[in-house]
């Protein structure tokens, strides 16, 4: 009688625990989800993330052969020190020639000016000469006039005198040839003069080429892919490379979906790959204006017919806040990045809320 009474009581209670099973416990379990997941969405991240640091492509701005290299493949240098020096023969040679034309010049506008001062000389002796010339025609003609004199006495002062006005023409035709050559001013310093300076100007050009020759660190930082001594050398093409001191920031390619709360000045957390028991802060810096797909040498065309949608990235400049205890960073490295955006979640999003 009392099992009997045992087992009714069971099979009244086994349809109410059956409901909470199948009905009241997987809406519990949903809600607690749905509110997990809603209440979640302030921190924002991506394992898209890597070191950058500025990097110097050192180019010749002459050509030629590496004779001596100073410093060594992953050695720091400063600003202005010697890396390596291209054997210079060739434009010790142009220099040598461009002072030559130098010389030359100087030497042929000196022979212009005093050519033009022998004119100026010449000029004023013919300028004498012709005016004796016309008195001594005007005295024959006046004797002529009264047959004091025979008509070849005439003759000859008339051609003495026209003698000496063509010489007068032609000295002056000479002379202003020569200022001609001279810039139409005789008067200015030697190296004021249009042949001179261009001479000067080939003679600096060599000397820049000459100190050219010597190549040196244009910035602070780890150079690398040095040249070996021998090796031949362009102009405009890369001799080495320097990854620069103090401009390390990490770039974190972000989904397009992800940065609808992401603003500059946000905190961040990184993690480096190569440091798992060391933890970098820093700030949002700056938010890329365009995804990376549109820097990409060919940026895809979406207006065609099997057209599929890809979420997009954008790059996400943040800057680290480093202290002396760090460990090395170096350009590249991988890293995983968390920004916090601040009181915003999933919620926000549904209900149209905004803060």
């Amino acid at each position: 009688m009392n099992s009997e009474l045992s087992a009714a009581n069971a099979n009244s209670e086994t349809p109410w625990l059956r409901r909470i099973l199948l009905w009241i416990l997987p809406i519990v379990v949903v809600g607690i989800a749905v509110y997990i997941y809603g209440s979640a969405g302030r921190f924002v991240s991506t394992d898209n993330a890597y070191l950058q640091q500025d990097r110097v492509d050192v180019a010749p701005q002459v050509s030629g052969n590496v004779s001596e290299v100073y410093v060594g493949e992953n050695t720091h240098v400063d600003a202005g020190q010697q890396v390596f020096r291209l054997d210079d023969a060739q434009l010790n040679i142009a220099v040598a020639g461009a002072e030559a034309k130098l010389s030359s010049a100087r030497a042929e506008i000196l022979s212009a000016q005093a050519a033009y001062r022998e004119k100026v000389g010449e000029l004023e002796v013919a300028k004498k000469t012709g005016e004796l010339a016309t008195r001594d025609f005007k005295r024959q003609k006046e004797m002529a006039e009264r047959q004091l004199i025979s008509a070849s006495a005439l003759d000859s002062a008339d051609r003495s005198y026209q003698i000496s006005t063509g010489a007068i023409g032609v000295l002056n035709l000479q002379l202003t040839q020569t200022a001609a050559r001279l810039g139409g001013n005789p008067n200015l310093p030697i190296d004021d003069y249009g042949l001179v300076k261009s001479a000067l100007a080939d003679v600096a050009r060599t000397h820049l080429d000459l100190s050219r020759a010597l190549i040196k660190a244009p910035q602070s930082g780890i150079v690398s892919h040095l040249p070996k001594v021998g090796t031949r050398v362009d102009i405009g093409k890369p001799a080495f490379a320097i990854v620069t001191d103090g401009s390390l920031w990490v770039e974190a390619n972000f989904k397009e979906t992800d940065l609808e709360w992401v603003r500059p000045g946000q905190s961040v957390t990184v993690d480096i790959d190569t440091y798992s028991q060391h933890r970098w802060k820093g700030h949002v810096q700056s938010i890329a204006q365009a995804t990376g797909a549109e820097f990409s040498l060919l940026p895809a065309q979406n207006a065609s017919g099997n057209w599929v949608k890809v979420v997009q990235r954008i790059p996400v400049r943040i800057a680290l806040d480093r202290s002396k205890d760090d460990p090395p960073l170096r350009d590249g490295m991988s890293a995983v990045v968390e920004i916090d955006t601040g009181p915003h979640t999933r919620f926000d999003r549904w209900f149209g809320r905004s803060h």
